[in-house]
């Protein structure tokens, strides 16, 4: 598609063509050769610039196939070239693997498992390896006046024995290496002790680059020699081994020796050798270095005076560890021995304070116990009591023969079992005698009420603590027996035909329930309560009101109910009933009413039986 170029100023040059050109809307005949050429110089670059655009425009029709073939080779050059790749998706990888550790953790623990395997392990070994080494360390000054010296010490100053123990008998400990590039002073790689806490590697690289710039600007005879081999700060020492192309710097606490300086010598040379295009071809980046950290780990070391004297041959103290050897085996075995002493002491104690085992015989052998003795079938078993105890039942040999015991627990345990008592009824022994307490059924009660052999150990069973418990249809038929009143007319004490009808259905109903009551050894007792009105005097209205449950008890008693089980009593206006107004009041005072009570009865022998 042809392009329209605005016409711009010139300077020597007219805005619009002269009258003798030819303009290019006159026709199709072809622009004179002047014309052309006054093109060229207005706006020949810029035509050529559109061409060029327009090209580039047509072959950048990038599609995803594409993008895709070109991506990798791309993000590979890129990469190769600096960093800024790697720092600028840093945060987008970083949120990716964020959200996939999140929403499948499973998955990335399997993938990670190679890997963290043996990092742990490794770390666990280091640890341990570290532990070991102190342990003997302090086991090696326990015994001796030095060591109670140590000890005495630590428990001033609040420090850990093993701690005091290292800080006297250290020689020299090489406690971090580092790797550093000698050109640009950045560090490459770095091990420290794992039971310190190291210094930041990089702050030493640069301390350790800004000295070695002084030193040689300074003391330019002295580093045409080798320059600065080690300084000192503090406790410490920093030993320098230089090279071509790094540097390698131990800080060592303590005086170390020159062999030292010739393992630093052969590690730096070793290093040289396998990371010699790497060294080479630093550009900042210290990943490649990342196995060098092995070479540095060996030259961690810790090195203790005890070491260093037996290295010497020191024969006169050869007999120590065979000393402290013979001490710890015999603290080893006395301990053993007290332990066994203390476990048949507490096995035996068990079986002799449990209730229903008696021990009769008890044989500590060296291997085996020996356990004989008698068990009642209700006491706990032997195995599960030594068990409890620690001891190791597959060396223990029991013989048990079966008896009863009249222990209180076991007894009670057998008279709950045999009587069937129920869980509200709690069971105490008191000499023979077997006391309960609590709530329980009536049908159970007489039961209990009519027994003759009673379990062994129990001649006698009190039950006055025991509040009888009855069924629901005889407590409905009492309660409706106690709201009954059988009313009278003022200053009467006659039955008119209602209360002769009330009368009828209280009889009927107590004996009924005295027919029930009966075979469970129990038989009621109601007492009618005769009451009066206050409007006479107090002689008038007891008078009154003993007539009114007199007649009541001989009415019960022509309809069956047995005359020894009714009970007469005058009230007067002593205890009068409240009810609604004065008017229902006094008419419900003038009434006999019931009150029933339970009393246990003998049970012929057929009801025994």
């Amino acid at each position: 598609m042809p392009h329209r170029i605005p016409a711009r100023r010139t300077e020597g040059v007219a805005e619009h063509p002269a009258p003798h050109e030819e303009s290019p809307n006159d026709g199709n005949r072809p622009p004179s050769s002047e014309l052309a050429q006054l093109r060229e110089l207005l706006v020949g670059s810029e035509r050529r610039q559109l061409d060029t655009l327009r090209q580039r425009v047509d072959t950048l029709g990038f599609t995803a196939e594409r993008l895709a073939d070109e991506l990798p080779e791309a993000i590979f050059r890129r990469a190769a070239r600096d960093r800024q790749l790697s720092i600028a998706m840093a945060p987008t990888i970083e949120g990716a693997i964020g959200e996939s550790v999140r929403k499948h953790p499973a998955e990335f623990a399997t993938a990670i498992f190679p890997v963290l395997g043996p990092a742990i392990r490794k770390a666990i070994a280091e640890a341990l390896s570290g532990l070991v080494t102190s342990v003997n360390t302090s086991i090696g000054h326990s015994v001796s006046v030095r060591g109670l010296q140590w000890r005495f010490e630590a428990w001033r100053t609040g420090v850990p024995f093993a701690q005091v123990v290292i800080r006297h008998s250290l020689l020299y400990r090489v406690e971090q290496v580092l790797l550093i590039h000698a050109d640009t002073g950045l560090l490459l790689a770095n091990a420290s002790s794992p039971d310190l806490m190291a210094t930041d590697g990089d702050l030493i690289s640069g301390m350790l680059t800004a000295i070695r710039d002084f030193v040689g600007d300074s003391f330019a005879q002295e580093r045409e020699v080798g320059g600065l081999k080690s300084f000192n700060v503090g406790e410490l020492s920093v030993r320098v081994e230089p090279g071509p192309c790094a540097v390698l710097a131990a800080v060592v606490r303590g005086p170390a020796p020159d062999s030292l300086q010739a393992k630093l010598q052969e590690t730096i040379e070793t290093i040289h050798h396998r990371f010699a295009e790497p060294l080479g071809a630093f550009q900042g980046d210290a990943t490649p270095f990342v196995p060098a950290r092995e070479l540095l780990t060996e030259c961690i070391e810790t090195v203790l005076t005890s070491d260093v004297k037996r290295g010497q041959g020191s024969r006169r103290r050869a007999w120590l560890p065979w000393a402290i050897a013979a001490v710890v085996l015999a603290a080893l075995v006395g301990a053993w021995l007290w332990r066994r002493s203390e476990a048949w002491k507490r096995a035996v104690g068990q079986l002799e304070n449990t209730p229903g085992i008696v021990l009769v015989r008890a044989e500590q052998g060296w291997r085996r116990w020996q356990l004989t003795g008698l068990r009642d079938p209700l006491a706990a078993r032997p195995a599960s009591l030594l068990a409890a105890t620690g001891a190791d039942t597959t060396q223990i040999d029991g013989r048990w023969q079966p008896y009863v015991s009249l222990d209180s627990p076991i007894v009670i345990a057998r008279s709950r079992l045999q009587l069937s008592v129920p869980a509200s009824v709690t069971l105490s022994i008191v000499g023979d005698t077997m006391r309960a307490v609590g709530d329980a059924p009536l049908q159970w009660l007489a039961h209990l009420e009519a027994l003759d052999i009673f379990p062994p150990g129990v001649s006698h069973i009190d039950l006055t603590g025991v509040t009888p418990q009855l069924s629901v249809e005889l407590l409905e038929a009492l309660a409706e027996v106690e709201r009954r009143r059988v009313l009278f007319d003022g200053g009467s004490f006659r039955l008119t035909r209602a209360t002769a009808s009330v009368i009828d259905t209280t009889a009927t109903s107590l004996i009924a329930i005295d027919a029930a009551l009966r075979p469970l050894g129990r038989r009621l007792e109601v007492s009618l309560e005769g009451r009066a009105d206050p409007t006479g005097t107090d002689s008038t209205n007891r008078a009154l009101s003993g007539r009114r449950a007199e007649t009541v008890r001989e009415a019960l008693a022509r309809r069956g109910v047995p005359e020894a089980q009714l009970t007469a009593q005058a009230l007067g206006a002593t205890r009068p009933l409240s009810q609604g107004t004065a008017r229902d009041r006094a008419n419900v005072n003038r009434s006999v009413s019931f009150t029933q009570r339970l009393v246990r009865s003998e049970l012929s022998a057929t009801q025994r039986r």
